[in-house]
């Protein structure tokens, strides 16, 4: 007996060191937390490199656990609190571990380039990724401030494929991301224009109209990016489209030119959310599959979404699981965007009669929708009661 509670203290005692191990920290783009898990994460890996404080794996994930607590933080008292961590963790690294890639890394993320007042502090910035890039050229984590550098800051076209395919490469985003990306940028017409809205709608489209070279003559421009008006600008001249001299950040005033200067390119718009929903182009804005198509004026959406689904999507990824993704919850938020779409696919089914497509769809609709807050409307739209 002595022996079997001997054993019971030695794996309880395994178990609570086990319970403290420190996790990796990814950005809420990737993987989100709540408040409290992030402050943890930052004590833990305070200690660790309280061991180890060349350690850039651990200097990276303090910074990121500081920042993200500082994002998912409920008052602006609390946030405050939680950039002053972010400050310190960069000034610690700089006395502690200086001119390692965690060092550069920290400072490019942590040094807001859209801020810089100077051409010198904007080179500065700059040096700072490409030092940490130098320094471990298969680290993804710089790739997103080096894209940014050489598509607005640059516009070096060479620089920009190189990094899109050692992106594409580094397996960072996952094959269901990838997927909705080509589904995206198949779902527009030639030469037009679709405006994006974050990083995973955003990032992965260049990665595969650099690296793959699909879809090239689509404009995928960030409504957040074209509030920077020497971007914006270059942009349009590209597009065709007059300067639009207007120093401030609108994006209402920015969609307005666009729709107005656009000609005849087809606008598109990744998500509707994009657009604010108290304007006239929100009440514009038409699905089409999994994005959304601006028009003056109503037209038979519903045979693009039937052609898209039918033939050109791909869709096998969302009814089998062939792979283990490592981001399954990020996976997931992507594939709510084929929910509207889905519920018009099989609204069309149910009016034509075809029984067994209907049904697929509709199951294909619950499952994708599987703890959504307005399950219940999805299931309204699929004449179904809660």
């Amino acid at each position: 007996m002595k022996m079997i509670k001997t054993v019971l203290v030695l794996l309880l005692a395994f178990q609570g060191v086990a319970q403290v191990k420190p996790q990796k920290v990814e950005s809420v783009v990737k993987v989100m937390h709540d408040f409290d898990w992030y402050t943890t994460q930052y004590e833990l890996w305070e200690k660790e490199l309280e061991n180890n404080p060349k350690d850039d794996d651990a200097w990276i994930n303090l910074f990121t656990a500081a920042r993200m607590a500082k994002i998912m933080a409920k008052d602006l008292e609390t946030k405050n609190a939680w950039l002053e961590k972010e400050k310190a963790t960069v000034a610690d690294v700089k006395s502690k571990n200086k001119n390692s890639f965690s060092y550069y890394r920290i400072h490019s993320w942590h040094n807001d380039i859209w801020s810089s007042k100077s051409k010198a502090e904007q080179d500065k910035i700059i040096s700072y990724a490409e030092k940490a890039h130098q320094l471990k050229p298969e680290n993804p984590g710089i790739y997103p401030d080096l894209m940014n550098i050489y598509e607005i800051y640059q516009n070096d076209a060479d620089k920009k494929q190189e990094i899109a395919e050692l992106w594409k490469a580094s397996g960072y985003h996952t094959p269901a991301l990838m997927a909705v990306t080509y589904n995206a940028l198949m779902n527009t017409s030639e030469n037009s224009i679709l405006i994006t809205g974050g990083d995973n709608d955003t990032y992965p489209l260049w990665i595969a109209q650099l690296a793959d070279d699909f879809r090239a003559d689509v404009n995928v421009w960030n409504i957040y990016l074209l509030g920077i008006p020497e971007y914006r600008n270059r942009l349009f001249k590209e597009a065709g489209i007059p300067s639009l001299e207007f120093q401030g950040y609108d994006k209402n005033i920015v969609l307005d030119h666009i729709i107005k200067h656009k000609g005849n390119k087809d606008l598109f718009f990744y998500s509707k959310g994009i657009v604010a929903s108290d304007t006239a182009t929100f009440e514009k804005l038409y699905n089409v599959g999994l994005i959304y198509k601006y028009a003056e004026e109503s037209f038979n959406n519903s045979a693009l979404i039937v052609n898209f689904f039918e033939n050109k999507f791909i869709l096998d990824y969302l009814k089998y699981d062939y792979f283990q993704s490592e981001y399954p919850e990020m996976d997931k938020r992507r594939a709510y965007s084929y929910l509207p779409g889905l519920v018009s696919l099989f609204q069309h089914y149910e009016l034509i009669g075809n029984k067994q497509k209907a049904e697929e769809t509709k199951a294909l609709t619950l499952k994708l929708s599987e703890g959504l807050p307005n399950r219940a409307q999805i299931k309204s739209g699929l004449g179904l009661d809660e």
